[in-house]
């Protein structure tokens, strides 16, 4: 699913009106060695990156 397509609909209505499923809710954090990890709220880390780096657009 494509974020123009989140953000448009969430502009106008509700995304779940246009057939759209809502976004989940992740917490991101910081384990104990630096990676960075994505998870669902009080749930184990489902993914994570190592050595994250920043990019530039």
């Amino acid at each position: 699913m494509r974020a123009r397509t989140w953000a448009i609909a969430g502009c106008y209505r509700e995304p779940e009106d246009y057939g759209i499923p809502a976004l989940p809710d992740w917490e991101v954090c910081r384990l104990e060695c630096g990676s960075l990890a994505f998870a669902e709220e009080g749930g184990e880390p489902f993914i994570t990156a190592e050595n994250p780096t920043k990019v530039r657009r």
